[in-house]
């Protein structure tokens, strides 16, 4: 009897088993598509993405210097706030007032700006968007009644975003509870269908999580496209963190290959902090320099086009969409696994070295020597006439001029001329041009590759299964592309003058092989 009872539980726990199994696959396909979703959508371009940026300024130089590199850029973005709040670094006060310091350094040298480039904001139009967050830390400081000027400056920013062709940018330097009691306020306002059609429009960058209140607003409002590498507020993970590739190899210890040179106290002294007034604000920093800065480099207009999908890469890192071990859903992140065909957050380059390194960081610190130089020559152009200073190639790519994705299709087999007559420097400058090939940035959104493609890999990454495509002629005016299988791949061109510093311009091919 009881061995007749033995097996009837054991098929009964076998069946509970099952039906359970069974229950969970629906999720699970549901989470598949989900992530397979969010890695394939592209947004359109913008001339002038719109940025709102909350700021723990004061708590250490790094976000200082942040600051005083994203408004020689204001000109390339929609500037919608500048919002100082709290973090885990500081927790009881925010500083607006070196946010206005820093503008004020900013108003000094906007009119030679123009001379450069139009679009620089006036000062007067900047410090309209000058306001306090909340100033206690994480999420005791939100709710019923606890509004600043700083979240109903964003609300109004977010109740704005109804266009999906103009999506906000919100940069998260610090603590994201002034986001957190936006959205809890913008709920009390709006019905939940409302509030879901807004919130689709807000893409957040936050720079790991430095109070309570990020894991809170992915939990809560899910249509939010989210860029983050979770992290406990202590700051113990932030070695792992994509946006170190900025310039934490000697501090974190984790930038083998990357060259120190243009990050160092050395060059900053010669290149930044030499050159007037925003050089005069640019201080020396205590850990790594500007932390915070990645949030906003792929917004730069420089024809990589990085913000229209996170999984492109480009100067702010390449990230890829899972879901993080205790996430409450599918974010934007670094991560992954090398099996071949599947996807994953890490860049295989070529080191200072000469060593090949494959990173997270890499997707940042790669493009490192071009936005440095790219700074400097904008700290000049607040303080020298056009003729004494460098300035951005313009890329042109069979016949077109525009900075946006060029869209080709092959079938196997094809060969495709790719040529870069009538690109010029402003400046009159000699350019160099480098086509390489972009393997890494369609991994967001790949399929596994088909296994016969993958035979003697040895079980490496993707980036060793037979290539899409083939590239001849890289170094030239022209480049020859051969079609060699199914599948998406993207290629970059690199057009770099001979200025001082030089200045490179990019364009993005991406070619679909059918």
């Amino acid at each position: 009897m009881a061995k007749k009872q033995t097996v009837t539980m054991k098929i009964t726990l076998l069946a509970a088993l099952c039906g359970s199994l069974v229950a969970a696959m629906p999720v699970t396909v549901q989470a598949e598509t989900t992530i397979q979703a969010l890695a394939g959508k592209v947004l359109p371009y913008q001339q002038k993405p719109r940025v709102f940026v909350l700021t723990d300024i004061g708590n250490e130089p790094d976000d200082q210097m942040s600051l005083t590199r994203f408004l020689l850029y204001a000109n390339e973005m929609q500037v919608e706030g500048l919002v100082a709040t709290t973090s885990t670094w500081q927790k009881e006060k925010v500083h607006t007032d070196m946010i206005k310091l820093v503008v004020g350094h900013y108003g000094e040298v906007q009119p030679n700006l123009l001379k450069h480039a139009a679009g620089y904001p006036a000062v007067a139009q900047l410090q309209t968007l000058i306001a306090p967050g909340q100033a206690s830390y994480g999420m005791a400081a939100t709710g019923a009644g606890k509004a600043t000027d700083g979240s109903a400056l964003l609300l109004k920013a977010i109740e704005r975003s109804t266009d999906s062709a103009r999506p906000l940018y919100i940069n998260l330097w610090g603590g994201a509870n002034t986001l957190a009691q936006a959205l809890q306020d913008l709920s009390q306002q709006q019905t939940a269908e409302q509030v879901r059609a807004l919130t689709r429009n807000l893409i957040v960058y936050s720079i790991s999580d430095q109070d309570d209140a990020g894991s809170w607003v992915r939990e809560h409002y899910p249509e939010i496209t989210y860029i983050v590498d979770p992290s406990s507020q202590s700051g113990e993970d932030y070695a792992r963190a994509t946006w170190t590739g900025i310039s934490g190899d000697m501090y974190y210890r984790n930038g083998s290959g990357a060259d120190f040179t243009t990050v160092s106290q050395h060059w900053l002294d010669q290149h930044i902090r030499s050159q007037g007034p925003m050089g005069k604000g640019y201080l020396k920093y205590m850990f790594i320099m500007e932390g915070d800065t990645p949030a906003f480099l792929g917004l730069i207009r420089n024809g990589l086009n990085s913000e229209q999908n996170p999984g492109w890469g480009g100067w702010g890192g390449r990230y890829i969409v899972r879901q993080p071990l205790h996430e409450s859903r599918p974010v934007w992140t670094s991560g992954g696994d090398f099996y071949p065909g599947s996807p994953n957050g890490a860049d295989t380059v070529t080191g200072a070295d000469g060593k090949t390194v494959t990173s997270n960081q890499a997707t940042i610190w790669r493009w490192r020597e071009a936005f440095q130089h790219d700074f400097a020559a904008r700290m000049q152009w607040g303080i020298k006439p056009f003729e004494q200073v460098n300035h951005n190639p313009q890329v042109v790519v069979n016949g077109d001029s525009s900075q946006q994705v060029l869209r080709l299709t092959a079938k196997a087999g094809d060969v495709m001329t790719l040529n870069a007559a009538g690109s010029k420097d402003p400046d009159g400058d000699k350019l160099s041009y480098n086509w390489f090939r972009y393997p890494e940035a369609t991994s967001a959104i790949s399929t596994p590759v088909a296994l016969d493609a993958l035979q003697g890999t040895m079980g490496e990454d993707r980036l060793n299964a037979p290539a899409v495509l083939s590239l001849g002629n890289n170094g030239g005016e022209q480049a020859e592309v051969k079609a060699l299988r199914p599948g998406t791949e993207h290629l970059i061109l690199a057009v770099t003058d001979n200025g001082k510093p030089s200045l490179t311009s990019y364009r993005r091919i991406i070619v679909t092989v059918k």
